[in-house]
């Protein structure tokens, strides 16, 4: 009886003392949030970014850190280190209101309170890509020419790019640096530029080069285009036929192109296949295509065929 007493008595006395540990660990538990951050404020501002600071947080832990949000364009929150009490946002958009806030969060997760707000609308872009593009013809045929221009880069945005035939656009493209231009006229005199803008219209233009395209004395078309097909996925149309020939020109330089509905499609191809988009037409559309040779002589159509453009 003793021992089996002595037994019990131990027993009872690990459990108080688990009892114990367990809520004294319950109670060590952190519940104490760090201060709020204070006297947020702007420090530095270009048309583009934000420099912001703040006074420093203390907390019970010793071990905490700052989120700063921004509302605005982006809705975003930045982690900051609890050694860091200074912030730049970059890559701002111009003639916008971003409002930005600070708290402190431990690593027990407690969060302090927010600190003051700030705001800051940034001014008007006026500022255009640079330099401004230069122009240079690649090759040309009689018919077309190739082009590329040197980059131009913008403080805030993509750049879009123009070419001009004669002050009439040709084309814009984002990003893109080289075009060739097709069913140029034989022996005809050409200004061409390119002018660059950004998404503001904000523009700078190349200078303008004068070109005369050569003569041609080809007036006989490639032969139709034959066993044309095509199979839709999407918003395009996957076309293929078999290559025409030409009295002149290889069949590398040959292009294609189709027509929905009878409307000419921009979408011109070379080789035996080809992605062409729906862009002017939907439901079922009669498609046909032609052969270009580089002198701008235009094949009979192909063969007809229908697909359905969504």
């Amino acid at each position: 009886m003793f021992f089996r007493n002595t037994g019990l008595a131990v027993g009872a006395i690990l459990l108080i003392v688990a009892f114990g540990a367990s809520t004294a660990g319950a109670t060590r538990r952190d519940r104490t949030p760090p201060t709020t951050p204070t006297n947020l404020r702007i420090t530095a501002t270009t048309e583009t970014s934000i420099s912001l600071a703040w006074n420093a947080s203390t907390d019970n832990s010793g071990n905490f850190s700052y989120r700063v949000s921004e509302s605005g364009i982006n809705n975003q929150t930045v982690a900051v280190p609890q050694t860091q009490t200074t912030l730049t946002f970059s890559r701002l958009w111009p003639e916008q209101t971003y409002t930005y806030t600070v708290y402190a969060a431990d690593a027990a997760g407690n969060r302090s309170g927010n600190s003051n707000t700030v705001s800051y609308t940034t001014p008007p872009d006026v500022t255009p890509p640079a330099p401004a593009p230069q122009l240079t013809v690649t090759s040309f045929r009689p018919a077309r020419a190739a082009f590329s221009w040197t980059r131009s880069v913008d403080n805030v945005s993509q750049v879009r790019y123009t070419l001009y035939a004669n002050g009439i656009p040709q084309v814009d493209l984002f990003d893109y640096t080289h075009h060739t231009l097709f069913y140029l006229t034989p022996s005809t005199t050409y200004e061409f530029q390119v002018i660059a803008r950004d998404v503001f219209g904000n523009a700078v233009a190349g200078d303008p080069i004068s070109v005369t395209m050569p003569s041609s004395t080809d007036t006989v078309p490639p032969t139709a285009p034959t066993n044309l097909t095509g199979a839709e996925m999407a918003d395009e149309v996957h076309m293929s036929w078999a290559l025409s020939t030409d009295d002149t020109d290889p069949q590398s330089v040959i292009l294609y192109e189709f027509y929905l509905n009878g409307v000419l499609n921009p979408d011109v191809i070379f080789g035996s296949s080809g992605f062409v988009y729906c862009r002017s037409a939907s439901g079922f559309t009669t498609v046909v295509a032609r052969a270009v040779d580089t002198s701008g002589n235009r094949s009979e159509p192909s063969n007809e065929i229908v697909v359905q453009c969504p």
